[in-house]
């Protein structure tokens, strides 16, 4: 029996997987390279990942039995599909290994700087195989809990930081001038952001499947205001140059936050709401490999997950020597190799789309000559 997930489910996973990997350092090279009007990056982003939603679609009322008979295990066994997949396990593959390091890192430098980071590894494989072998309803199940308290904080985040905003630090205002920088920086976010090409595949899961489109929209716009949302409170709180220099600008940003003189630690508050989140977003890729996997072996199987969980894990430590070998990956080396993925994912997806659509036409004028 096909596991089912709401609109509302899909609207959460697809925001979550658009804010709790991005939020760690993406602000640090877009404020790089967009200054001070950097906030404007993903009000500029929306319209392109609605456009990349939309071909992915096509026309409301025959998307649904296309999704269907792509991604049913067991159905396909056109050499299309079959490399479309291919591309799917490949990126989700990648994506994993770098948000798991991202993670680790980020545990290492800030909340347990005496642990080693394999150790770190190994207990984060370890829930993340947990959430991921219960199937789709469990990740989505656990990742909607854990986001709705996770966006009702960072919605009370420009209150908590009210006392710390210099609008000054928003000066100059956009100009013709910064239109460059604000597009290069939308170039080395859309690898980040376009990594929603992976929920392609669970689009047949969806019930009901009709309102589709419209939960990955939303979703897209809310986990775009959530980013957009912290990248302005760093801007109007730090300054450019401390979110230029800083590794995890967003971690200094709600350290600012102050209610007390004994009430100043609410960043570890934070950080605890924000870690489950990251955890099911991870658990949703490693997901996504074992469809893959599954799809070439015509089973759904969770067989594959323990030796895969383990292996990505162990990768994740030994492809990168440190951190700042995995921040120039992030910053200077994914924007390209992730953009190039997802389009080749997206044009090998309108490719299999438009195969299956010429071949019932064809179908249909046999049947009626």
């Amino acid at each position: 029996m096909k596991q089912k997930i709401s609109n509302l489910q899909v609207i959460f996973l697809v925001a979550n997987f658009l804010f709790a990997a991005s939020v760690i350092s993406l602000p640090q090279i877009i404020v790089q390279i967009g200054g001070q009007n950097s906030w404007l990056v993903p009000i500029v982003m929306f319209p392109f990942l609605v456009l990349l939603i939309y071909l992915i679609f096509g026309k409301k009322e025959n998307h649904q039995e296309t999704f269907l008979r792509i991604f049913s295990i067991g159905t396909g066994s056109k050499i299309r599909e079959k490399i479309l997949l291919l591309f799917f396990s490949l990126f989700a593959v990648l994506t994993f290994v770098h948000d798991l390091r991202a993670l680790i890192d980020f545990i290492a430098s800030y909340l347990l700087p005496n642990t080693p980071i394999d150790m770190l590894m190994v207990l984060s494989v370890f829930v993340i195989l947990y959430i991921s072998m219960a199937g789709i309803e469990v990740i989505a199940r656990i990742n909607a809990i854990h986001f709705f308290i996770l966006l009702i904080v960072l919605t009370l985040l420009p209150f908590l930081l009210l006392n710390e905003w210099e609008l000054a630090n928003l000066q100059p205002l956009p100009s013709l001038k910064a239109v460059k920088s604000i597009i290069l920086s939308v170039y080395f976010s859309l690898s980040w952001m376009g990594e929603m090409v992976l929920f392609i595949i669970i689009i047949a899961n969806i019930n009901p499947l009709k309102a589709a489109r419209k939960a990955v929209i939303t979703g897209t716009a809310l986990g775009l205001f959530l980013f957009f949302l912290i990248l302005f409170l760093a801007i109007v709180v730090l300054g450019t140059k401390i979110v230029r220099e800083a590794t995890y600008p967003s971690y200094i940003l709600v350290q600012q936050i102050n209610l007390t003189d004994f009430l100043d630690r609410l960043d570890l508050v934070i950080v605890a709401v924000w870690l489950p989140a990251f955890f099911s977003k991870l658990a949703y890729l490693l997901f996504a490999f074992n469809f893959c996997l599954s799809y070439f072996y015509k089973s759904n199987t969770n067989k594959f997950l323990l030796p895969v969980g383990w292996i990505l894990g162990f990768l994740s430590i030994l492809l990168f020597k440190n951190n700042m070998e995995h921040l120039h990956f992030s910053f200077y080396t994914w924007n390209s190799l992730g953009l190039c993925l997802e389009l080749v994912i997206v044009l090998l997806f309108l490719l299999v789309r438009k195969s299956l659509k010429n071949k019932d036409k064809v179908i249909s004028e046999e049947k009626h000559g």
